[in-house]
Order: structure tokens, then sequence, then C-alpha cells
């Protein structure tokens, strides 16, 4: 062999043929290595992923090779990446092929983001597009900005595929383009488009960074940061950094200047979180009238109701709120199925009938776009805020009727005294007259301070709530809101504002297992404190009812009495007019005020000694028991720290002359 080797014109020896074939068998080697070492499940990102880690060889033929190999292979990634990017379209390639197997990734798609078809237009932003974190290319510590696409960066990718799919199904902006030339500042390119021929699309791929070039190293540009620091940007990162800002500025440009967006929350505001206070005044007198005189949710319609809602707003100042703003308020019913909880009066006994006013309810029509920053989970924060607010006026409404109604009951005793004698009502004075008379003053008295201390704590509550909660928090909205850059910062602004009402309104109810103690049921006390008040109202209702009754026929029979008189005969029929008032001096009414109004001081403490150890120990719980409370619950106590002002001022408003403060201290 050797001697036919030497007689070719070749010239070969057994040596020179080892020495020409080195190369190749190191490519064999390399490609065996690949072969055996990369699984045939792997696909996409994950296979770019793996060849890019067998790139990273100290045997620099090793590594030229299989970068050769990547560059190639990389291609139709690239390709689905610069179609996301610059168009917003996922390919079928993209997504998925074919239904996969349990434990295969072959047939979950080659890119990194998935599309979930089934999610409507309004919740396209938060639902329809996810992020896939197997198929992105990248391994944290390894290379530069681990792997062939940084997690950051991918997700600044997602952003940007999304808000182009944004701006054509939800803003239906069709026509809109990137401005290519705003990335690529170069005559050759001059009014280039995303859909222009193979040829310059290729170029144009190569000047975006929409290729893999080996190492990357000879494409990191130096971009000179803030204090002098310097960054690396590579084209790919410039590139979607321009197409970004590109697509925010659009989308913001939109929902604030043609969608309006910031006067529907305003909307919001002055609606669901009772703004507009002439408004809410003339709701309430209108849904008196109707809910008075029936029993129950019988007879209540939503018909009916929206004529109470639009004469409210027909009749106010809320007249003045753009048409495009009152013509998506609306009245909501909620359900009575006792397997619905709906009710927001603790019920001791659990039969309780519900009646209008508990499943009363306003609502705000939202669609796309603005459901991307008033998403669903938000309107149920509104609800939440609405439903307190809601309640409280109620009450205040309730406690000031109490109060005519023991102001005409009090005008009417007076005007007998004066007419009979102090200290007796009618012409024969007994004892058991004075006493019952006197009894009927306390417990009117009763009435008169119990009404006055649920009075205080309702509108200090009231006055916290719209003030140091809702106009403070509505200020800071509206200056991040002018200072965003992406619809992200929009909606995160938006929902921190929300988060930070429902907490500084205590409507976070959540129990911490530890010692049988509910130390963070805020919401729960709350809703005790105003329930107590809900039943003096009843209370006071139903014992005075008999009372304001007599009242009536007393003053009826006062008129007919003045129309005999003026025919010349005699007044009154019968002296004995008021039997009825001495209904008030049974001592079981006197005994059941007191009852309510204990409850209420007791409640009202628990209140207060809650907000106290909040305030006071809020930065001791997190640092002692951090693993005792889950992330939302860390995020609670993290805004109640940062708003402690807000709640120390509300204790102050609540026990200044500090009565509940000696009381607890006592009791102690």
């Amino acid at each position: 062999m050797e001697r036919d080797l030497t007689q070719s014109k070749i010239n070969f020896t057994v040596r020179r043929l080892v020495t020409q074939l080195r190369r190749p068998i190191s490519q064999l080697r390399t490609m065996a290595l690949l072969v055996d070492g990369i699984s045939p499940d792997l696909n996409g990102g994950q296979l770019i992923l793996a060849l890019y880690l067998y790139s990273m060889h100290g045997n620099t033929r090793h590594g030229e090779l299989v970068n050769r190999i990547l560059r190639s292979t990389a291609l139709p990634w690239y390709d689905l990446l610069y179609d996301w990017t610059m168009k917003g379209i996922l390919s079928s390639v993209a997504i998925a092929t074919s239904d996969s197997s349990e434990g295969s990734n072959s047939g979950n798609g080659e890119f990194f983001i998935e599309e979930n078809d089934i999610v409507d237009d309004a919740l396209m932003w938060h639902d329809r597009f996810i992020l896939r974190q197997h198929q992105i290319p990248h391994v944290s510590g390894i290379g530069y900005g681990g792997g062939i696409l940084n997690e950051t960066l991918a997700r600044e990718v997602l952003v940007v595929g999304k808000g182009i799919n944004f701006i054509r199904s939800c803003l239906h902006d069709t026509k809109w383009t990137l401005d290519l030339n705003a990335i690529i500042p170069t005559n050759q390119f001059d009014n280039v488009t995303v859909d222009a021929n193979q040829q310059t699309v290729k170029s144009v791929k190569q000047k975006l960074g929409f290729h893999y070039d080996g190492t990357n190293s000879d494409t990191i540009r130096d971009v000179g940061g803030r204090n002098g620091a310097i960054l690396t940007q590579t084209p790919l990162e410039r590139t979607v950094s321009v197409v970004a800002r590109q697509v925010h500025r659009h989308i913001l440009s939109s929902l604030f200047d043609h969608h309006h967006l910031l006067l529907h929350l305003y909307g919001l505001k002055e609606v669901l979180f009772l703004g507009q206070g002439d408004f809410i005044c003339a709701l309430m007198d209108g849904l008196h009238v109707e809910f008075d005189f029936q029993r129950g949710t019988d007879g209540i319609y939503i018909h009916s109701m929206m004529g109470v809602l639009q004469e409210a707003l027909r009749t106010t100042n809320a007249k003045f709120l753009p048409r495009f703003v009152t013509d998506r308020i609306h009245v909501k019913l909620l359900p009575t199925n006792p397997a619905v909880s709906t009710q927001f009066w603790i019920d001791e006994n659990g039969k309780e009938e519900k009646d209008g006013w508990d499943i009363f309810s306003l609502g705000y029509a939202i669609d796309a776009p603005l459901t991307a920053v008033v998403h669903p989970e938000a309107m149920k924060k509104y609800d939440r805020v609405f439903t307190l607010l809601f309640r409280l006026k109620r009450i205040e409404w309730m406690l000031n009727s109490t109060w005519r109604q023991s102001t005409v009951l009090n005008h009417a005793l007076q005007l007998l005294a004066s007419k009979y004698g102090d200290g007796v009502v009618g012409p024969t004075s007994s004892m058991k007259r004075e006493r019952e008379f006197s009894r009927m003053k306390l417990l009117l008295r009763k009435f008169s301070m119990t009404r006055q201390t649920m009075l205080h704590f309702v509108n200090n509550l009231q006055s916290y709530l719209m003030f140091e909660v809702l106009e403070s928090g509505w200020k800071k909205l509206v200056g991040k809101l002018r200072n965003a850059k992406s619809l992200d910062e929009v909606i995160s602004s938006h929902t921190e504002y929300l988060d930070e009402i429902v907490v500084k309104s205590l409507l976070v109810e959540r129990c911490l297992q530890g010692e049988g103690r509910d130390a963070h049921n805020l919401g729960l006390q709350l809703r005790l404190v105003l329930t107590i008040s809900y039943r003096f109202c009843k209370c006071h209702e139903k014992i005075f009812s008999e009372a304001l009754q007599s009242i009536d026929k007393a003053t009826e029979k006062r008129r007919r009495a003045e129309c005999r008189i003026n025919a010349g005969k005699w007044g009154f029929d019968s002296i004995d007019e008021n039997e009825n008032f001495y209904n008030l001096s049974d001592a079981n009414k006197l005994t059941e005020i007191m009852a309510i109004s204990d409850k209420f001081d007791a409640a009202l403490r628990g209140l207060l000694s809650m907000l106290n150890d909040k305030i006071n120990n809020v930065v001791a719980f997190n640092i002692t028991s951090p693993s005792a409370s889950s992330i939302q619950e860390q995020i609670v106590d993290k805004t109640l720290l940062n708003n402690n002002d807000a709640l120390r001022f509300l204790t102050f408003r609540l026990d200044f002359s500090e009565y509940y403060s000696h009381r607890m201290t006592s009791k102690s």
C-alpha cells in the first residue's frame, strides 16, 4: 500500500494521510459529540441553548464548528423572533405543531412565547400571551448575558409583540407601523418597512441583530450611561429598546388622548368611590323612597333602580361629567342566594333577611382597550371599596333619620309637659306616671348619647377615607400616570393605587393562626363595629315606631280639635290621647339599648387596639417572623408601614379625648 501511494501523483504516505485526515476526524468527533449529547426531543430555544453551551469549549476548532452549525440552525428561530418583535406575528411553528405526549417537548412549539386563542381581546394584555421559560435560550452566569437571549430581554420582547397585537386588536389602529428609520439611521435603508422584499429584509435583520454571530463580542456596543457608567448593548437589545419606545408611546397616546383613560378613572372615583357628594345624597334619598316600603327583595327590579340612578345623575352636578362616563354607570343587583356570600353585615344567627339596600350596587361598564388597566381584578377592588362606602353612607343616613325621629318625639313630650306640668303627662298625676316619664327621658337620653358616639365614629371614618385615603391616593395616581413610559407602568400604578386604598380602608380580612389571636383581622372588626351601628338604627326604628304613630294620631286629633273650636264646639273628645308614649318606659327597651351601646364601645375599643398593635408592631412582625406570613401578607404589612401616619391620624380622630384608651387600660 505504501508503494502504491508513493508511486501515485499525489505521493501520499501513511503519515501524510493521517495528517490530512486529522481535521476531518476532529470534525467528525465533534459531530458525534453533538449527536450523542443533544437529546432528539429538544427543539427551538432548547436546541439553540444546547448548541450554544457546546460552543463554549477550549478547543477553538471545536468551538468554530459548533458556532457554524449554530449559526445555520438558529436562522429559523431568529426569523420567528423577527416576526414577533417587528410584526407581532406568531407562526404555527412558534406556537405548537402537534399534541405532545407526557415528558416530551416535541409538540410544545419552538418559540418562547405561547398564545392562548380562547382569551378575549378585552383580556389580551394580561392573559393571551404567555412566556414559556423552558424555551428561552438562557442559562444564568454563562457567557454574555447568560446565553443567546437573557430572561430580561425575553420579557421585553414579549411586551413588544404583545403591544403590537394590542394596537391592532384593541386600539384598532391597523395602519400603524414601526418606523425602521429611527432604528437604522442610514441612507441605505431609507423608507424601508417591515414588509419589504426578502433581500432587503435579510439585510435589515443583519443590521437589527436578528442573527447569531458567534460570541457576540464583536457586536457589543458601548453606550454612555448615567454618572459616567458604561453600559453594554447589543444591536438586538438596542432594536428591542427602540421598538418598545415606539410601541408604548403610541399605546399611551391612544389610551389617554383618544380613549380618555384618565377621565374614566376619574369617573370611577366620583361614582364608585362616592366622590360626587350631591349625587350620592340624591341617590340615597331616591333609594329610601323605593326600599322603605318594601319587605325583603321581592319587587325590586333593575329598570326601576335605573330610573332612580338616572334621576340622581340628571339633578346633580354629576350631569357635568362627560357623556361617555355617565353612560357607563349602571345598577347591579347582587345575588340573594344564601350560597353566594354578599352580605356585609355580620349576622349572628344567620337568619337575617336581606332587603333592597343589601342587594343594591353600582357598576361601571369597562371594555377594551380600557380593560388592560381596569381589569376584572381591579373592578373587584372597586366593588369592595364601594360596598364599604355605601354602607357607611347608609348608616349615616339612618343615624340622621333616628335623630329626626327623636327630635319629633322630644318636641311632643315637651309640648305635653308644658301643657300638663313638668314631670307628669296627663291631668291625673301619679307616682307610677312620674316613674314612667323618667324612664322615657332616660331612654331618650341613652339613645341620644349612643347616636352621637356612632355619628362621631362614622363621620370621622368617612372623613379619613375621603381625604386621607381616596383624594391623596388619586393625587399620587395622577402624578404617576403623567410620568408613565409604558402601559405596564400605568397598570402597575393603578394596581398600587387600588391596593393602597384597600389596605388603608381596613378592608383586608386575614387571620394569622397563633396564640388564638386574630391580630390582623381589621376588616372583620370594622364590619363588626358598623354592624352594631346598623343594629342600633334598626332597634331605634322598631322601638319608636309606635310612639311616632301615636304622634301622628295626636297631630291629626289636634287638627280636628282646632276645626271644632273654630266652629264653636268642644275641642278634644278625650284628654288621654298619648297613651302609646308610655310604651317607651318599658325597662326591657332600656336594657336592650344599653346592651347595644356596650357592644359598640367594646367593638370600637377592639378596633382601636388592633390599629395600635398594627401601627406599633408591624415592623417587629416582619423582622421576627417573616416565614409566618405569605407574600400577600408581607405586601399588606409593608403598605401599612408606609401609611402609618394616616392610621395614626385615624386613631387620634376616633379617640381624641383618650376615652377608649382609658377604658382599655382599666379593663386590662
